[in-house]
């Protein structure tokens, strides 16, 4: 297995670290996680779509390849937007869970939470009634039913359309439409053609599964569910701290599983629910 972490401090960029011990949400009824706030679910269509490296991009890595092709028989659901400070505050209200450490800059309540760790990030979602999403359905849905394009649905990146860092690793940046240095409001940008907000840049999002550079290779073709084992855990989608290639859609940041850092958040998915016959 040949790992790929000779690229990974440009990729992560990372303002702030702190690591802290495992944090285990407790067990909530069914009627307390009924009561959460409206997580914006948008129903992403069964379909298919070629996973990983495009054709057009000369920037990708070993692990990202080999391009294959994945097919979601059913349709699945993800959360419009990355979750935010306010909806991790109710969970942590509602759940008795430690609070992450605050970032080293200001954030409202609208902005997305920050310096979570994966057992953080996975939490909130069970108690959300959801999930993780896996590599696959992440990638699905950042593309949006384009094919082929470097940056989810748009071939060329723009800060009329993405929060993202300066053109030299590491810093925030503001220009165009993206007027934060650091993390935006979540939604500030246009969706893409399945309703989905900042699948590119603003944070980078944890997903399920590990990271194992031969599993591209030898994944199911129907609804993959990553990676068993693994060297790292996953991140997808760049962020306000990093240049522009870091936030092409086939990117796989590996991550160790306790991380924390200033520019990793989640969103949530879940499967469609069941029609209750009357």
């Amino acid at each position: 297995m040949r790992h790929t972490f000779v690229s990974v401090p440009a990729l992560v960029a990372v303002a702030v670290l702190t690591v802290t011990g495992p944090r285990m949400a407790e067990s909530l009824s069914a009627s307390t996680v009924a009561q959460a706030l409206d997580l914006g679910w948008v129903r992403i269509p069964a379909g298919a779509f070629r996973m990983g490296c495009v054709e057009s991009d000369a920037s990708c890595l070993d692990n990202e390849r080999p391009a294959h092709d994945v097919t979601f028989l059913e349709p699945f659901e993800l959360m419009a937007a990355e979750v935010t400070i306010a909806q991790y505050a109710q969970f942590v209200a509602d759940s008795g869970y430690v609070a992450p450490p605050s970032p080293e800059f200001p954030q409202a309540a609208d902005h997305p939470v920050v310096l979570l760790n994966w057992d953080d990030a996975a939490g909130f979602c069970e108690w959300a009634g959801g999930r993780l999403p896996t590599e696959a359905e992440w990638e699905y849905a950042a593309r949006g039913g384009q094919v082929g394009l470097v940056f989810g649905s748009r071939q060329e990146l723009s800060r009329d359309r993405a929060n993202y860092g300066a053109d030299q690793c590491c810093a925030g940046a503001t220009g165009g439409g993206d007027a934060w240095v650091r993390t935006a409001p979540v939604g500030s940008f246009p969706p893409n053609d399945f309703g989905v907000y900042d699948m590119t840049g603003n944070v980078w999002e944890w997903v399920d599964g590990w990271l194992d550079d031969e599993y591209y290779a030898s994944s199911p073709r129907i609804n993959p569910p990553g990676a068993e084992t693994g060297f790292a855990r996953i991140a997808r989608g760049g962020s306000w701290l990093n240049f522009a290639a870091a936030l092409r859609t086939s990117v796989r940041l590996p991550f160790a599983q306790t991380g924390q850092t200033s520019n990793v958040g989640v969103r949530c998915a879940r499967s469609r629910p069941t029609a209750r016959a009357d």
